[in-house]
């Protein structure tokens, strides 16, 4: 993963959580999580992680609607994902397009 996505995607959930609720103090979110904590819960996050979010949220999913999609689409969602990771993981995406002549 890529460090500028990866300080995108920090950077989003910190803002997320961040928003100020009058009913619960300057540090802490409605549902009770601190801006602290929801970076914390972010940080922690293998990058297969990162990347299976990214790409949830991309396709406008979340863990749970996944969870309840028929199987014959959550099968082809859950494939392409795994398609994805592994070239992000594996590096594949660096080389697309890098053939380049060095002989000159």
């Amino acid at each position: 993963m890529q460090i500028g996505s990866y300080l995108t995607e920090v950077s989003r959930v910190v803002a997320k959580f961040a928003v100020k609720n009058e009913k619960t103090g300057p540090e802490t979110e409605a549902s009770g999580v601190s801006a602290a904590d929801a970076f914390l819960k972010e940080a922690r996050k293998t990058p297969a992680q990162r990347i299976r979010d990214q790409l949830l949220a991309r396709m406008k999913l979340d863990e749970e609607s996944l969870a309840e999609m028929p199987p014959e689409k959550r099968s082809a969602i859950e494939k392409q994902i795994a398609e994805e990771l592994k070239r992000q993981l594996t590096g594949e995406q660096d080389r697309r397009g890098a053939v380049v002549d060095l002989t000159a």
